[in-house]
C-alpha cells in the first residue's frame, strides 16, 4: 500500500505568514492531488430542511442547485416502496409508522442512518434500497429522469396526493402536473392495476396480489408468520414512503453514483372513486 494521507498542519508567524501561506496551498493542492480527493465522484443530496410535508397529502421539495457545477450528476431518483394498513393515521410520523404496518417502520429505522451520513459509500445506498425491495417511481406520459435532470435544479416540486375519492396522486413542477405511476421493475413484475397509479384500489392491496410476480413493490400488513392481519372485509388503507436521491455516473468506472437519501415523507393512496 501506499503511505496514507494526512492532513498537514502549519502555524504562521511574523514575516514568514506570507511565504508559508503560498507553501501551505501548494503542500495542500499537492496533498489532495495525491489523495485523489480533487477527482472523487461526488453528488450532493437534498437536505432534509429542504422538504416540508403536509399531513399525509402532500410534500414540498426545495432542490438545491449544488449539482450544477458537477460532472457527475445526471438526475434525481425517488424510490418508493407501499404499504398496506387498517389504520387511517393522519400526521404519519417515526412514532406510529409500526401501527400503520411494522414492515414499514422497519424499513424506516433501517433507512434512517444514511440520511445525511457522508460516510456511506454510494454503492451501499444503491443496494440498501434494492434489498428492501425499493423502486424507482414513475410519471405518466413523460420521462421522470429527463424532469429531475438539471433542469430542477433550483426548483421546487409537490408531491400531491389529494385525499378526495377518485384524486391521481402527481408531481407538480412549476404549473405542470404529472400523473405519478408505479414501477414495473424494469419488466420483472406487472402490477395491477393495470393503470398503476397510486390509488388504493382493492387489487392492489389484496393479498393474492401481493407476490413478486404481481404487486412486488407493496407490502401487506402480516404476522410474524406471514399471514395477513386485515380481514378481506376490513376497510383498508395503503400508504407509499418515499425517498429521493441524487444520481449520477461515475465517468472512471462507468458505475451508478448516488448521494445519501433525504426522506420524502409517507403519504395516504386516495381511494378510487
Amino acid at each position: 500500500m501506499g503511505e496514507s494521507c494526512a492532513k498537514p498542519y502549519y502555524r504562521f508567524t511574523g514575516a514568514m505568514r506570507t511565504a508559508g501561506l503560498f507553501v501551505f496551498l501548494s503542500a495542500l493542492s499537492f496533498s489532495l492531488s495525491v489523495c485523489g480527493i480533487e477527482d472523487y465522484p461526488f453528488i450532493y443530496p437534498i437536505p432534509s430542511g429542504n422538504i416540508q410535508r403536509e399531513l399525509n397529502s402532500r410534500v414540498t421539495v426545495s432542490i438545491p442547485g449544488d449539482n450544477s457545477t458537477s460532472n457527475y450528476f445526471t438526475h434525481f431518483t425517488v424510490f418508493y416502496r407501499i404499504y398496506v394498513s387498517d389504520i387511517n393515521e393522519v400526521t404519519p410520523a417515526k412514532s406510529n409508522l409500526s401501527n400503520i404496518n411494522q414492515a414499514l417502520y422497519n424499513d424506516y429505522t433501517r433507512i434512517e442512518p444514511y440520511i445525511s451520513n457522508d460516510s456511506i459509500g454510494s454503492a451501499s445506498v444503491g443496494t440498501l434500497f434494492s434489498d428492501r425491495k425499493f423502486y424507482s417511481v414513475e410519471v405518466n406520459n413523460a420521462d421522470i429522469d429527463s424532469l429531475f435532470s438539471v433542469s430542477v435544479l433550483n426548483r421546487t416540486v409537490i408531491f400531491d396526493f389529494p385525499q378526495n375519492p377518485g384524486s391521481i396522486p402527481a408531481l407538480v413542477i412549476g404549473s405542470s402536473r404529472y400523473e405519478l405511476i408505479r414501477s414495473r421493475g424494469n419488466g420483472n413484475f406487472n402490477p395491477i392495476p393495470a393503470d398503476r397509479y397510486f390509488v388504493n384500489d382493492p387489487d392492489l392491496y389484496a393479498s393474492t396480489n401481493i407476490n413478486p410476480n404481481v404487486n412486488a413493490d407493496v407490502t401487506d400488513k402480516t404476522d410474524s408468520a406471514g399471514n395477513s392481519l386485515i380481514p378481506p372485509s376490513a376497510v383498508h388503507h395503503t400508504y407509499v414512503c418515499m425517498y429521493i436521491v441524487a444520481a449520477g455516473l461515475d465517468s472512471q468506472t462507468f458505475s451508478p453514483l448516488y448521494s445519501t437519501p433525504a426522506f420524502v415523507g409517507v403519504l395516504r393512496l386516495p381511494d378510487p372513486s
